[in-house]
């Protein structure tokens, strides 16, 4: 089957085989994830949505929970599963490579979804709502509070950062790669640093306004990543 060139934003997408074999090597995160079959339209859409709201991303199908190469169930429906969801599942529509490239002689299907200059892309439910989702480590979460806030009027320009915000982003990014789906709340970087909660909450929030983390859950629980 070899590989299948997939073309969006006037360019050509390819993965070799070796490529797809060293994606599934690695750890799911905030630009990856991968099914041993393709889910429902609506849980794919979040994926793909997920990805073009916060930093792009690839889905892989065909690959099992530990990276196995498994291949993916009927490839070609797949792939045009994959095309129809980004198409029609997502709110404005989603411009995305697919493909499907073998390994081991197993065909996985391979979807690249780039940071999208059209974001914020909402999930279209079967009950006629709609839902703005982002990446968080290696999940897809429902967009709020700031988050959504940033999503919606779009970035324009990135803020100075002072020693506390450096250290913020730097504790963040450490935490969340020790604890996937993540616990880095304000309240738990206050205790580490040894500083007031109403100080490290305002510099997260700052920051989630910016763009620069984005978070789920509310108060005291609300869990912050990096995007």
């Amino acid at each position: 089957m070899g590989v299948c060139r997939g073309d969006f934003s006037g360019t050509t997408v390819e993965f070799t085989p070796e490529e797809v074999a060293a994606l599934a090597a690695e750890r799911e995160g905030r630009r990856l994830e991968w099914k041993s079959g393709l889910p429902r339209d609506e849980k794919t859409a979040r994926s793909l949505a997920a990805f073009a709201n916060t930093r792009g991303g690839i889905l892989l199908v065909g690959v099992g929970d530990h990276g196995e190469i498994l291949g993916a169930p009927h490839p070609r429906e797949t792939l045009a599963s994959l095309r129809r969801i980004a198409r029609e599942v997502i709110d404005p529509p989603l411009d995305v490579a697919c493909g499907l490239t073998t390994v081991h002689d197993r065909p996985i299907a391979w979807c690249s979804v780039p940071l999208s200059p059209r974001r914020p892309h909402a999930v279209l439910r079967a009950d006629g709502s709609r839902e703005i989702v982002v990446r968080a480590g290696s999940s897809n979460r429902a967009a709020t509070g700031a988050t959504l806030a940033a999503l919606q009027r779009g970035r324009t320009s990135k803020p100075r950062l002072g020693a506390l915000e450096r250290s913020v982003l730097s504790w963040v990014e450490q935490r969340a790669g020790s604890r996937p789906g993540g616990d880095a709340t304000a309240d738990a970087f206050a205790r580490a640093h040894n500083i007031g909660r109403q100080r490290a909450r305002r510099a997260f929030t700052d920051l989630e306004r910016a763009g620069l983390l984005v978070a789920h859950g509310a108060g005291a629980r609300r869990a912050y990543s990096i995007p």
